[in-house]
């Protein structure tokens, strides 16, 4: 049970993006040899998305990181244990976690009562892939979830939103051949029905073009972010 726990809070982690860089590639390197946690990072994503679809964006106020960096710094020196003070932030990061997941179950509960429009899951057995697209820094910008079995891809931002002139924009990366647009990405959350074939082993990428998309059916702006698409299961 410890070890479930523990994937599952790593998993929770991964998709809130509160890991450390290092921590980061240490967790993406496990999910690539273990189709337990990548289902686990699958489900959080799935999880959090009621309250991506139903919650706008809001800006966090200004200085508001460093000055909780500087309250951490503060009370630092006064501390000499310094193993137990990471020990704590663990803790305190995976309690974070679970709170969000139970709040996330939820109000996905009080979603799915209250909505006239909600769509029951399908039943149809079919392949499911996750993939979490990733810049430069190694922070998650986007979580990707892909059902075969109707059709469907499922795309949350957990980064920043595009400038206002841009959009982004969607890209299956096969291991041959063209990339190919899956649409513009500019929602916080967006349901579409996929208009190409995916599989394990290929690549999720967004890049930035014109408002509206690319004129051109390729990327003609920057590639920002890419993700592997893996088994869920």
């Amino acid at each position: 049970m410890a070890d479930d726990d523990d994937i599952d809070g790593l998993a929770g982690e991964y998709v809130l993006g509160t890991l450390e860089r290092p921590e980061r590639e240490a967790a993406e390197a496990r999910s690539a040899r273990e189709p337990q946690l990548r289902a686990a990072i699958g489900e959080w994503a799935e999880r959090l998305q009621p309250l991506a679809d139903s919650a706008g964006e809001q800006a966090p106020p200004a200085g508001l990181w460093p000055a909780l960096l500087s309250r951490v710094r503060s009370v630092g020196p006064a501390l000499a244990e310094g193993a137990r003070i990471l020990r704590l932030e663990r803790t305190v990061r995976r309690l974070r976690v679970a709170t969000i997941g139970f709040g996330a179950i939820a109000a996905g509960l009080a979603i799915f009562v209250l909505s006239e429009r909600e769509v029951a899951p399908p039943t149809t057995a079919g392949m499911s892939y996750v993939a979490v697209l990733n810049g430069d820094g190694g922070k998650p910008a986007f979580v990707a979830s892909v059902d075969t079995a109707s059709g469907t891809i499922r795309l949350r931002r957990v980064g920043a939103a595009p400038p206002p002139d841009k959009s982004f924009e969607l890209w299956q990366v096969p291991a041959e051949g063209p990339t190919v647009s899956m649409g513009v990405a500019d929602n916080i959350s967006d349901l579409r029905p996929m208009n190409v074939s995916l599989k394990p082993g290929e690549k999720l990428a967004i890049s930035v073009e014109p408002k509206g998309g690319s004129p051109t059916g390729q990327a003609t702006g920057p590639v920002v972010f890419v993700g592997d698409l893996l088994p869920a299961e």
